[in-house]
């Protein structure tokens, strides 16, 4: 589940979803805007079809948050700054 396989699609590997959470990331976010915006994001790219589930959205922003690429304060996360 954490990168693709023969068996399981890029697009719900916990890799790929955590790269497209970055890519939104442009300014400090709640979780529900961050994923409405994944939403748009599946909805243009695969004609409506969302192929994840909130549970494996939540799964990726916490490996991005173990792994140091976000941060999360007050209710908002934001990408990390690695200077």
């Amino acid at each position: 589940m954490l990168t693709p396989t023969k068996n399981l699609h890029e697009d719900k590997s916990i890799i790929k979803i955590g790269a497209r959470i970055l890519s939104i990331l442009n300014s400090p976010r709640t979780i529900s805007t961050a994923w409405k915006s994944y939403i748009q994001i599946q909805e243009s790219d695969i004609n409506g079809k969302i192929r994840i589930q909130f549970d494996t959205f939540i799964l990726a922003i916490d490996f991005l948050y173990i792994i140091g690429a976000i941060e999360y304060e007050d209710d908002l996360m934001w990408r990390a700054r690695n200077d």
